[in-house]
């Protein structure tokens, strides 16, 4: 078993939301003075690693201590988002694969972590321009079950530009969305990697994000830690933990989250869905696309001329494990709209697309094969 501590230390002059109180931490009493050492503590209750609860942006809506305690501990849904990128938007297609946060056999619900990446950068100005959740994200995320989102940057919302001045306001509209179905929110979390590589390992893990006790609070810091334990049978056998074979929820959620971007020509987030080592053979094409780069430059040359999906239908899907890797094939029948005056185009065609788990966790794809289903087999 192994703690991760997931917080920001509390400091004076650590870095704080724009406008909120600055933290000031200095001795009150000292051991030479008064025979014991105490602190002074001035904070603002969303200073470093805390919680918000949906009172912090609604007076109708439940204050701190009307949370159930269990809200605040629970297995770790990890979903990586690095891909949105600076300034960038979280979007539903980012979050295609997640899971429910209920099992069917019981259990504690799952806590939803976001890893933004930007966790690199705190104290720095640039961890003011993180990663924010769209509407339809925050709406997948509530829909999905969960009732308690984690994240490892300054806010769900936009913390920089013109949103951020429309927050300013009172919209906040991830807040709104998350709070209004009574989603507790914790923000500035450090370590996510830690969990990403835990969980990629095997080990189950478990957080725990428990706020301080502040009867009618807005938000309260918390000490955020995750346990991480490997089954049983990894801890007596493996000194180093082995690569991690995929599973076929793995390749399902994979398969879900491009296919979905695709359906919403999502460009992020599709090519998120890519390492950036893959290969394509497209068979409208005359040549085989040796790297992402070259896949990119064309699809934005198609959607620079008006180019954009219309209709995705993805059927007789099968999925080949082989370890580390896997091969998902389907058939995807697909309306685009191919100029920027309207044309329509259908195309019905055979997808072959190879899935491995990177070092950091995440399953993507390497290899895309698309090739015509022959007209013979065509639908009608």
């Amino acid at each position: 078993m192994t703690w991760l501590d997931l917080s920001v230390p509390l400091r004076s002059g650590m870095p704080v939301y724009p406008g909120d109180p600055s933290v000031r931490i200095a001795p009150a009493l000292t051991v030479s003075d008064a025979g014991a050492n105490v602190l002074s503590l001035s904070i603002g209750s969303h200073s470093g690693t805390h919680v918000d609860a949906p009172f912090h942006v609604h007076d109708d809506w439940e204050r701190l201590d009307q949370l159930a305690p269990a809200r605040f501990s629970g297995p770790a849904e990890l979903v990586d988002v690095r891909a949105a990128g600076p300034g960038g938007t979280i979007t539903a297609g980012h979050l295609a694969g997640l899971r429910p946060a209920s099992d069917r056999n019981g259990g504690p619900d799952r806590v939803l972590l976001l890893h933004t990446g930007y966790a690199e950068h705190w104290e720095s100005p640039e961890y003011l321009n993180h990663p924010f959740l769209d509407g339809a994200a925050a709406r997948l995320i509530v829909d999905r079950g969960y009732r308690t989102v984690g994240l490892d940057a300054l806010s769900v919302d936009r913390s920089t530009g013109a949103e951020a001045e429309e927050a300013s306001d009172g919209a906040f509209p991830a807040h709104h969305i998350l709070a209004g179905n009574g989603c507790a929110i914790v923000e500035n979390l450090s370590g996510l990697d830690q969990v990403a590589e835990a969980l990629a390992a095997g080990a189950a893990v478990e957080v725990f994000l428990f706020p301080l006790s502040i009867p009618g609070a807005d938000g309260a810091p918390i000490r955020a830690m995750a346990r991480a334990t490997l089954p049983e049978h990894r801890v007596q056998t493996d000194a180093v933990p082995a690569p991690v074979g995929l599973a076929r929820q793995d390749v399902e959620a994979a398969a879900a989250r491009l296919v979905a971007a695709f359906a919403t020509t999502d460009t992020e987030g599709y090519f998120a869905c890519f390492s950036p080592a893959s290969t394509f053979i497209f068979h409208p094409e005359p040549a085989t696309l040796g790297s992402l780069e070259e896949y990119r430059r064309l699809w934005d040359g198609w959607t620079e001329a008006g180019w954009k999906v219309l209709d995705c239908e993805s059927s007789e899907q099968n999925i080949q494990l082989l370890g580390s890797t896997a091969v998902f094939t389907h058939r995807v029948l697909t309306t685009v709209q191919t100029d920027s005056n309207g044309a329509t185009a259908v195309s019905d065609e055979r997808e072959t697309i190879v899935f491995t788990r990177t070092a950091e966790g995440q399953v993507l794809a390497v290899h895309e094969h698309l090739s015509a289903v022959p007209p013979a087999a065509s639908r009608t």
